[in-house]
Parts: structure tokens; sequence; C-alpha cells
């Protein structure tokens, strides 16, 4: 039997190992990480953090900030928790392997942040792991949103992503909580397609209307657009299509 080759995903401050990981390294947690707003944030949780990348960006981004992160996964657990040992960062980053469900915290976090699972009614895959990461039976939005309104903070925030076809669920599970949205970015694969993500920043403020924001991955195939490049630039490498 061949044993799979544990091949590191290197960034320019860190480098992520992710044998064991149900999801790897994509675009989508590098994008929210590098987009939601972090600076102020002194208390951060990192829902279903996978290989640990989410929390690796935010605590390049902030230096200040203590970063707890949660993952249900076994093999997704043991990757992070070794991602984050070997980290400049090591002293702020905790990892938790558990349920985020069953949290019991005493302290509040002014950031929650998440890259959860989204896809209600799809396909599955054949790996159980792979689809409790990507499917939101045991974290539903309801049931997210319900317990970050237990953890947050009066003036906290909570930053996600997740296709374009979710926005009005979230939202709508979000309002249940007073949670609203101050920014919505949508995420643009090439100029002519539709966006295919949306990240959201959800407060207890209700503003009339959310700042609404936009990022292009690619101006063409395989060549990357400058805002996409701006977003990225102190955490990747090279970028490589084959890299993201």
């Amino acid at each position: 039997m061949k044993v799979a080759e544990d091949k590191p995903f290197h960034f320019k401050q860190f480098e992520v190992h992710q044998m064991r990981s149900a999801m790897k390294v994509g675009t989508d947690g590098v994008l929210l990480a590098a987009w939601a707003n972090v600076e102020s944030a002194t208390h951060i949780l990192d829902v279903g953090t996978g290989t640990g990348v989410i929390a690796l960006i935010c605590a390049q981004r902030n230096s200040c900030a203590t970063i707890e992160a949660i993952e249900i996964d076994a093999g997704s657990a043991q990757d992070a928790r070794e991602n984050f040992a070997v980290s400049t960062w090591n002293v702020r980053l905790r990892l938790h392997e558990g349920d985020f469900l069953k949290i019991a915290s005493g302290e509040k976090f002014n950031l929650i942040i998440s890259n959860p699972p989204y896809f209600s009614d799809s396909l599955r895959a054949i790996n159980p792991s792979r689809n409790a990461a990507r499917h939101d039976d045991s974290l539903p939005a309801s049931a997210f949103m319900l317990k970050a309104f237990e953890l947050l903070s009066a003036d906290g925030r909570i930053a996600v992503i997740f296709p374009k076809a979710q926005l009005e669920r979230w939202s709508h599970e979000a309002s249940r909580f007073e949670f609203f949205p101050e920014r919505i970015c949508h995420v643009f694969t090439l100029p002519w397609k539709d966006s295919s993500r949306v990240m959201v920043e959800y407060t207890h403020r209700h503003a009339l209307e959310p700042k609404m924001e936009s990022v292009l991955i690619e101006k063409n195939p395989g060549v990357w657009s400058d805002a996409y490049k701006e977003l990225v630039r102190d955490y990747f490498i090279k970028l490589s299509p084959r890299e993201v």
C-alpha cells in the first residue's frame, strides 16, 4: 500500500501540512482571512479551522490577538495543531478538537470567523470527513448563529464565506439574533461570470445599507486580477493557478 506523501503548502510566513485534513488549503479560506476586519480584534474564534490556515493568517495580520480554533474532524485537528505549533505565533494560537455547538466559554470573542459547511441537499462524497466539512448537517446556519450569539461580545462581528445562493438563508438566520450585514463582498472568478461566493461581516449594528464590495480573482483564465493579487500578496509566495 502506498503511503500518502505530506506535501506542505508554503506561505510567505508559515507553512501548512494537510495530509490528514478533510479539506485542503483553498481560495475561500485564504480570501476570507485576508478580507475580514481582524485588526481591532483581541480574541478571535475560527470555527471549523481545517488545516488552520484562516487562524494562521489572522495571527499574521493581527500581532496582538489571541486566536482560538475549533475543528471536529480528528485528522484535520491534528494537522492544525501541528501547523500552529511550528508557526511564529504558536503562543497566541490554541486548537480545540470538538464540536463548535458544544463550546462552553466564560470569555467572549470579538470576532468569529468561519468558512462553514454550507451544502444542504447536494450529492455526498465517498469520504465521510469531506462530507462533514462541506455539508451543513451538523452545523446549519441557524445553529451557527445561535451559538455565535452566545459567544460573541456585544460589539463583535461574524465573518463568513459561502455560495451566493446561500446569502438570503444565512442573513435570515442572522437577523433572528439581531445580526445584520455590515459588509458584503461578492467574489467573481472571471469577469463574464456571476459571483460564485459571497463574504459577509455581520454585526449588531443595523446599517441602512451594508457596504458593498467585490473582488475579481482572474481577469482572464490563468491571469490574476490586480485586486486579488493585492488582497493576498502578503501570504502567497507565488500566485500560480495550481496553488490556490
